[in-house]
């Protein structure tokens, strides 16, 4: 294929908050072009998170557990969502050359070269007429790579847009950091991002996530609690390195003694923190932190960020750039890449041994 060739892809990305899916339609070639033409947000509702969650949940207890009826319920809901994005939007489907599919991640083992996903390329495939790209990850993990954080070369693409020496932070239910300089990329995770704090929220308030902060800033932190986090071996590991939605979520049992302000408090801190952490083992010259995800909305996460830190922090949304949907732009780049079998990843971003392409194609 044309390497230069522009095609039309709709990314879709459902994160490890579980929170929404995010769509975005747009023109690229995979390299040094995009133009967004739509995307939107939507929220799951909350019987739909709390199925998700509670598989998650049982299936890091039992390995064994058949996934079988949650991946036809993840299918069902991304093609309920995308025939909801393609209808509202009055996209003529004849021109979607491909869907770029970030499944829902259940479970991350990069110590084990486990990634699973849900939510079938095939079958949204073959209800759409439409092809779809999707597993990103597994020829990563097939190459001796972790298979996550996975977008990094969207993220080259945006420093060289906007021409500025700058690193990302996505803060999502994972945070990751990623910079670039000329063909030099580095990424990795760096900790919890919204996930703490979401499900905190949820267990003790019935409420999805702590709107703009507001909780965290009435609370104050337990130094006993952070201290232990930060002796995490996570924290001693250099990178690539990434990170289970679940890795840190025995913390949120040592904060049942907290009252609600404290304990999410202390919950937002871990997340600031594993932030700092990040940017120091990243040791590189840059003049700002870009903020995507979220968790850049979290007014008491940006402010401990910049009360904290000498850097510079700056909101993605002040470039004019839609900071909800980044990695659902994101993923339909990556299956622009993913169709002339450009690199998704190289070994400073997930570790693999070299540089590879990766996604499946379903085409029914």
């Amino acid at each position: 294929m044309n390497n230069n060739k522009i095609i039309k892809i709709i990314g879709i990305m459902s994160g490890t908050s579980i929170d929404g899916i995010d769509f975005s339609y747009l023109e690229t070639n995979g390299t040094n072009y995009v133009k967004v033409i739509s995307g939107i947000s939507y929220e799951y509702n909350i019987k739909y998170i709390s199925k998700v969650k509670e598989f998650i949940r049982k299936i890091h207890i039992d390995n064994s557990l058949s996934s079988k009826k949650m991946d036809l319920l993840i299918s069902r809901q991304f093609l309920y969502m995308t025939n909801k994005f393609i209808n509202e939007f009055k996209i003529d489907k004849s021109k979607i050359d491909y869907i770029g599919l970030s499944g829902q991640t259940i479970f991350h083992k990069p110590d084990k070269k486990i990634s699973f996903q849900l939510g079938s390329g095939k079958f949204l495939s073959k209800h759409l007429n439409i092809k779809v790209i999707s597993n990103f990850r597994q020829n990563d993990i097939l190459n001796g790579g972790q298979g996550a954080p996975i977008g990094a070369f969207y993220n080259q693409y945006l420093t060289k847009k906007l021409n500025m020496k700058m690193a990302f932070i996505n803060i999502g239910g994972i945070a990751n950091i990623c910079y670039s300089c000329k063909e030099k990329i580095i990424a990795f995770d760096v900790g919890p991002g919204n996930s703490l704090i979401d499900d905190f929220m949820w267990l003790r308030l019935k409420e999805k996530f702590d709107k703009n902060g507001n909780l965290s800033f009435k609370g104050k932190s337990n130094k006993k609690i952070i201290n232990e986090f930060l002796k995490d071996d996570f924290f001693n590991k250099k990178y690539p390195k990434s990170l289970d939605r679940e890795y840190f979520y025995h913390f949120i049992e040592k904060t049942k003694f907290l009252s609600n302000e404290d304990g999410v408090h202390t919950l937002s801190m871990l997340t600031v923190l594993s932030i700092i952490k990040g940017i120091d083992l990243l040791n590189e010259n840059f003049n700002q932190i870009v903020l995507t995800g979220g968790g850049r909305n979290n007014s008491f996460i940006c402010y401990k960020l910049k009360e904290i830190s000498n850097l510079k922090f700056v909101n993605i949304d002040e470039f004019g750039i839609n900071g909800d949907l980044l990695e659902a732009e994101a993923f339909a780049y990556l299956a622009a890449r993913s169709s002339k079998k450009l690199p998704l990843s190289l070994q400073t971003t997930t570790g693999v041994k070299k540089p590879v392409t990766g996604g499946v194609l379903y085409n029914i």
